[in-house]
């Protein structure tokens, strides 16, 4: 089904753990074994790409659209925010999650990372397993404490392997200038120096970007 599609390394985004056949390797998924003491594999992987003209600062959006058969809706793994550089080291997520006092405003000198589709506070409450969590996924894929929602979820793929998606986008403004709009009735908007939604962080990059690369790659299923 993915002979026509142009899966793997590209010249403009790359990464040493995508293999010559457009595998993530195991260590960065569910069949990885990890030294974070994170409820699922949490080692983000190196990446790197071609720097976009005119860009100030990078997002990145990691999704899962193969996840729709399994639970209904994509599954969004990894977003971020204040990516100053045109590279991203091994582990960056969680050594950065942990750098941030989980108080205050994120820092300047870390990514900025939304929750990832694990989050377990949403307004559609349907964890028939487990009622002391409030999100909609089986408890499997929920976290137990909403705060570590904000990292790189790896993949995990249950029922066969999946196709994954991750897009960067070049910004024509620094990370600190971004908003997006929380009333849209009274225009009151909120800076996304703090933790964040995949919706939030498209409204804010919305009129900014400048230029994408995307890379397409398969991850084994679990077990």
């Amino acid at each position: 089904m993915y002979d026509k599609l142009k899966i793997g390394n590209r010249k403009t985004i790359f990464s040493p753990a995508i293999d010559s056949n457009g595998y993530l390797q195991d260590k960065y998924g569910a069949n990885g074994k990890s030294n974070n003491p994170t409820q699922f594999p949490s080692v983000s992987f190196e990446l790197e790409w071609e720097p976009i003209i005119n860009a100030k600062s990078y997002a990145i959006i990691f999704e899962d659209f193969d996840a729709c058969e399994v639970v209904g809706f994509p599954f969004i793994h990894w977003i971020v925010a204040n990516i100053k550089t045109n590279k991203l080291i091994e582990n960056q997520s969680y050594n950065d999650f942990k750098k941030w006092d989980k108080k205050s405003f994120y820092p300047n000198d870390i990514l900025w990372q939304g929750h990832n589709s694990s989050v377990n506070k949403t307004l559609v409450a349907n964890n028939k397993e487990n009622q002391n969590l409030s999100g909609i996924l089986p408890e499997g894929f929920t976290s137990q404490e909403d705060i570590n929602s904000l990292m790189y979820f790896g993949p995990y793929p249950p029922n066969k392997e999946h196709l994954y998606s991750l897009t960067v986008y070049g910004l024509s403004d620094d990370v600190q200038n971004l908003e997006y709009i929380t009333d849209f009735q009274n225009n009151k908007k909120e800076k996304i120096n703090k933790p964040f939604y995949a919706g939030d962080l498209l409204q804010a990059i919305n009129n900014k970007i400048v230029g994408s690369h995307t890379i397409l790659f398969k991850y084994k299923k679990a077990g």
